[in-house]
């Protein structure tokens, strides 16, 4: 390969990569946030690109719009997580969603439910019915009813209310990796996907969804093994994964 595109805002993850590339007299561009790879891509001279998932727009702006729109359309392609805003809205007229227990307990509710539509479920039928008291007060006896029934491993994760919180947290959670593999696809350059399980499950499962769904390999560290991306086999994976798709 003539030169690939390596996105990676860690410095210590680059360095790795970097050290490993040269050993195989590979030439390497690297890019550490969303604004310089797509600065880069504009006049793409490369074979074929390794990006990290999570990393800033621009790095030190705190600007996580464009992670927030991704994070929004991904909720919007997934199935279970429509169908879940389609019932959650159903329980919003009489409760309070903004309410963070609420919307706990609501979510446990409709994942747990036997009923086809959360409507017809004995529990909502009995909130509509004391939601004439007013939404505080139907929130409050809701809250209290379902607390006492509430299993949190029996619960569906909120993967995008995780990743939306994360982002809230650091500039640096945003999954914009999945905006350079669409660009690369757009460019037909061969992509890898590297991340580590240092962002923890909740928020790498919907990544891993999302990529799953487009075809787009994802090579990843075991967990509770991020470092294993500061070392030259986790890079020898990733590199070698590009590799094959230029065969």
């Amino acid at each position: 390969m003539s030169e690939i595109l390596l996105v990676e805002d860690n410095p210590k993850y680059a360095s790795s990569a970097e050290q490993y590339l040269a050993s195989r007299s590979q030439a390497v561009a690297l890019a550490r946030d969303y604004s310089q790879a797509m600065d880069r891509l504009r006049n793409p001279d490369f074979d074929g690109v390794i990006t990290d998932c999570f990393f800033p727009e621009t790095t030190g702006s705190g600007n996580i719009t464009l992670g927030k729109e991704l994070v929004g359309r991904m909720a919007k392609s997934d199935f279970r997580e429509r169908k879940m805003v389609e019932e959650l809205e159903v329980l919003g007229k009489y409760v309070d969603l903004e309410d963070q227990d609420m919307r706990k307990y609501a979510r446990f509710l409709i994942g747990t439910s036997q009923e086809r539509e959360i409507s017809q479920s004995p529990v909502v039928r009995a909130i509509k019915q004391i939601s004439i008291l007013g939404k505080e007060a139907a929130t409050l006896i809701a809250k209290n009813t379902l607390g006492m029934v509430y299993r949190e491993n029996q619960a569906p994760k909120d993967y995008y209310g995780a990743l939306m919180k994360a982002m809230d947290e650091s500039e640096a959670n945003q999954p914009l990796g999945l905006l350079i593999a669409e660009k690369s696809g757009e460019l037909g350059l061969p992509l890898i996907l590297a991340t580590s399980a240092y962002h923890h499950d909740i928020l790498t499962q919907p990544i891993q969804d999302y990529a799953s769904s487009k075809g787009w390999r994802l090579v990843d560290c075991g967990p509770n093994r991020e470092d294993d991306k500061a070392s030259p086999e986790f890079w020898e994976r990733a590199f070698g994964e590009l590799e094959r798709k230029l065969r």
